[in-house]
């Protein structure tokens, strides 16, 4: 009987860790999702490079966690629901001739502001940014061509781009 208890709590639990980390849908950021509980945890990370929009966004082929109702993905823009201080990170192997830059813009501002670049060829890099409600943040690709190093990207997926919420403000 002892045993069978344990199978099932070990079968419980590995069900529950398995359901967590299910990917969820892209949103298209509504009123609705920015009204967020501010209270949990807020993250999403996001790998695989997907299209590099006309202006500049990348866009992520796998969603891998999304704990974030304001991320997409598929748009390459994280709106910010919930002020705070958020720890971003990102990586790409780019063409030699661009870079990944990683912008934010104001809430209702027009201009993406940068704040922290890789090298041409690509990198990752690691920052903590202060965001308040309605602000945007997204990696961009500058250079020409505005491409991912597909050798590198046929191996494994080593275009990343994730953000956790570390402090509330």
């Amino acid at each position: 009987m002892c045993a069978l208890r344990l199978l099932l709590v070990s079968a419980v639990l590995f069900w529950s860790v398995s359901v967590a980390v299910v990917p969820l849908p892209p949103s298209r950021n509504s009123p609705k999702q920015l009204a967020a509980d501010c209270n949990g945890v807020l993250a999403f990370s996001a790998t695989g490079s997907g299209p590099v929009h006309s202006s500049g966004i990348v866009a992520y082929k796998n969603g891998v966690v999304n704990l974030a109702s304001t991320w997409d993905r598929e748009l390459g823009v994280f709106t910010v629901a919930c002020s705070g201080v958020y720890q971003f990170s990102f990586s790409g192997a780019t063409d030699r001739n661009a870079r990944l830059v990683l912008q934010k813009r104001l809430t209702n501002g027009k201009q993406w502001l940068p704040i922290l670049a890789t090298a041409n060829g690509g990198g990752s890099a690691t920052t903590l940014v202060e965001v308040s409600y309605g602000d945007q943040i997204a990696v961009f690709m500058f250079g020409t061509p505005k491409k991912f190093n597909s050798e590198l990207e046929q191996l494994a997926d080593v275009t990343s781009f994730n953000a956790y919420r570390i402090a509330k403000i």
